[in-house]
């Protein structure tokens, strides 16, 4: 089963607080868990993970912080201190938004 893993950020003027109930309804798929990240922990994560496996975005960040980024993994891709290599790792999200969905269904 995929599982989707939506964090949420505070990195523009405007995220003071963590997404409300209108903005998580956004995502409505019952295989999306969604976060509120205000320490920026999984984006520090992702960005160790793409290094580890030489991918640098040349999008998405803004004050030194991945946002607006996507990342695949495989089933059973392992998660420790760094991740192992994703299949996709780029954004901004609407622009790779159909690479997402082919790796999504690629996993079925």
């Amino acid at each position: 089963m995929v599982t989707v893993f939506a964090v949420w950020e505070p990195i523009l003027p405007t995220d003071w607080a963590k997404p409300g109930t209108s903005v998580l309804a956004r995502l409505s798929d019952h295989r999306v868990r969604q976060f509120w990240d205000p320490g920026h922990a999984v984006a520090a994560i992702l960005r160790r993970a793409g290094e580890a496996a030489n991918l640098h975005a040349a999008c998405c960040f803004r004050k030194g912080i991945l946002w607006d980024f996507a990342a695949a993994y495989p089933p059973g891709a392992p998660w420790r201190d760094v991740p192992a290599g994703p299949i996709l790792f780029d954004g901004t999200i609407v622009r790779v938004a159909p690479g997402l969905t082919a790796a999504i269904a690629a996993t079925k």
